[in-house]
């Protein structure tokens, strides 16, 4: 009899362990059950094993959830699932929690008053879902120990809020993303123990809190992106000593850059893209020893380089662009041991680039385009074969492209049209794996283009307005990816290649003002992507082929000013090109001309007027027969 009494109250204490393990008579398992029906909204799926089970511990095998040895549930991860569901308010009652992630599961509806329940939470992490409304201050009270809140990229509205003050522990919050109004409020220089604060890409207004600098601990300070502060950079974040990233580009700021932020010895990241700032980059900046990345682009910065920034021993990345500097690029820039890269486009810089530019081996992307530069290209931009981007257009540049860059593997990107530039491109150009943009036009490069060609990624091929002579090579045709092709305004002669047929994700041709002769490939109507074919003004003879009428993507064609003979087809596409399409072809005849000769097939059309006769006579009869 004992043992059977004994067998009972065991069972009992599972079933009391299994359904009353929280409150209101909830188990955790049924909250997470309620939770996960909540959760999966309309074509989700996900959390396939939360389901129903007998077993006092079954719930803690859950995927994303871990318990204690009391079975209560201490952490719920459930991440990077489409849910599209909300939460409900039982969540409030898995009050021993400590680490609640629902990230990235896009959620939406309002965050349940019942959290604040959750008095044992450290992380609580709602980020990239699509929760809104105002973000219920009041859940925060309870939670005296939470060190992440987590709530970037959702659609939170209403003012930021105060209650965070209260929480002595809080080291990441990141409310960024968002649509917070308002102004910081002032109480959040109380967070002491923050490190990572996000407040960036909001609709916050209001001058940028000064109190900020009192964040004795902070790390990373994010302010930028749609915010509309009015006012300056407060020269109290100089005294933001364990300050790694700073980040307040895009948010309306005006006056200069504080003197005082070269004290930040720690700091990696500056970024204050994309304001209103005016004056001189500080030289003090330069105390900046552990700096890795600087972007004050999009600005209104005047005066130039500062020479101390020789001491940016560990700087990759310079971008100045869009600003009003002048003077001349230091020779030390070429000397910098990390740099990858250096945007200085659009400003008034002039003379000559550091000869040594490239020699660390690190250069990747170079962009001096829109300025007053001059002299000849460095000949190491790619000595450490990392070079993608070279961009030095619109300057004065002279002298030859050296044949270095025909071996520089890593290049994705040449512009360097509309400088001085001559001699002969350099052939291992044509051949380069991931090279996609070739932009040379408006320079004085002269000779032939190469007889191979093999560049796999060469979407876009610009060469107008040059001296190149000699042929268009048949190996043109080997481009198999190329979309834009100008090589008007050259010295180029011989016929069209057939093959250019074979590039059929052309949508542009340009071989205007040349000397070509022969005639227009039949094959061009295999160019199914074909917007625009120009080659007028060269002296091309033969019949337009017939075959263009049915390219019903052409858009745009050019064919005067050459030696075409025959009649205008009318059919199809021809319908849409005027006559300045044609004209400058004495032999050329119009479509409804009778007394032109008929086409070379004996199956030729016959003369346009016949079938616009025909066409209109149609119509006159359904009119008349509709009255």
């Amino acid at each position: 009899m004992r043992s059977f009494y004994t067998y009972l109250l065991l069972y009992i204490s599972m079933i009391l362990l299994l359904f009353c393990t929280s409150t209101k008579g909830y188990s955790d398992l049924e909250v997470l059950l309620k939770l996960k029906s909540s959760m999966i909204g309309p074509k989700a799926s996900g959390l396939d094993d939360w389901e129903f089970s007998s077993s006092p511990s079954a719930h803690c095998h859950f995927s994303g959830v871990k318990c204690n040895e009391d079975h209560r549930v201490v952490a719920l991860n459930v991440s990077f699932a489409p849910l599209y569901g909300t939460i409900s308010p039982e969540i409030g009652l898995l009050n021993k929690l400590v680490n609640l992630t629902i990230s990235k599961v896009e959620l939406t509806g309002n965050i349940p008053t019942d959290m604040r329940n959750l008095t044992s939470l450290k992380t609580f992490n709602i980020s990239n879902n699509y929760f809104r409304g105002s973000f219920p201050g009041e859940i925060l009270t309870g939670m005296t120990q939470l060190e992440i809140l987590d709530a970037y990229n959702n659609n939170f509205t209403g003012l930021l809020p105060v209650e965070l003050a209260n929480l002595k522990h809080l080291k990441h919050l990141s409310f960024g993303g968002n649509y917070f109004t308002g102004e910081v409020p002032d109480k959040y220089s109380d967070i002491q123990s923050l490190e990572f604060l996000g407040l960036n890409a909001n609709d916050l207004t209001g001058k940028i809190p000064a109190f900020l600098g009192r964040l004795k601990n902070l790390k990373s300070l994010f302010l930028g992106y749609s915010n509309a502060f009015h006012g300056g950079i407060p020269p109290e974040f100089g005294s933001l000593t364990q300050l790694k990233s700073l980040d307040m580009a895009s948010c309306n700021l005006t006056g200069e850059v504080p003197e005082s932020l070269g004290n930040l010895k720690r700091l990696r990241t500056l970024f204050l893209q994309l304001n209103s700032l005016t004056g001189r980059i500080p030289s003090q900046l330069a105390g900046l020893t552990s700096l890795k990345a600087l972007d004050l682009s999009l600005n209104e910065l005047t005066g130039e380089i500062p020479e101390s920034f020789s001491a940016l021993q560990n700087i990759s990345m310079i971008i100045l662009f869009k600003n009003k500097l002048h003077g001349s690029i230091p020779s030390y820039v070429g000397d910098l041991p990390q740099l990858a890269v250096l945007k200085l486009w659009e400003n008034n810089f002039m003379g000559e680039l550091p000869e040594n530019l490239g020699r660390n081996g690190k250069l990747c992307n170079l962009d001096v385009s829109s300025n007053y530069l001059t002299g000849s290209i460095p000949l190491d931009l790619c000595k450490g074969g990392t070079l993608q981007e070279l961009i030095l257009m619109d300057n004065f540049f002279f002298g030859p492209l050296s044949e270095k860059l025909g071996n520089c593997k890593s290049l994705t990107k040449i512009r360097i049209k509309k400088n001085n530039l001559n001699g002969t491109i350099p052939a291992g150009i044509f051949n380069l794996p991931s090279l996609s943009f070739v932009e040379l036009d408006d320079n004085f490069f002269a000779g032939e283009l190469p007889p191979r060609m093999s560049g796999d990624s060469l979407e876009m091929l610009k060469i107008s307005n040059n001296l190149i002579s000699g042929e268009i090579p048949p190996a043109i045709g080997n481009l198999r990816s190329l979309q834009v092709l100008e090589l008007a305004r050259n010295k180029l002669s011989g016929e069209i290649p057939p093959s250019i047929s074979r590039c059929t994700s052309l949508t542009s041709i340009d071989f205007s003002q040349n000397s070509l002769s022969g005639e227009i490939p039949k094959g061009i109507n295999k160019l199914e992507h074909l917007s625009n074919l120009n080659v007028s003004r060269n002296r091309l003879t033969g019949e337009i082929p017939a075959e263009i009428e049915n390219m019903t993507s052409l858009a745009t064609l050019d064919v005067s000013d050459n030696n075409l003979i025959g009649r205008v087809p009318c059919a199809g596409q021809f319908l849409f090109f005027d006559d300045s399409s044609f004209s400058g072809n004495p032999n050329l005849c119009p479509p409804n001309d009778s007394h032109c000769p008929a086409r070379g097939s004996s199956h030729g059309h016959a003369p346009c007027f016949a079938a616009s006769k025909l066409i209109i006579t149609t119509i006159m009869l359904i009119i008349l027969e509709g009255n």
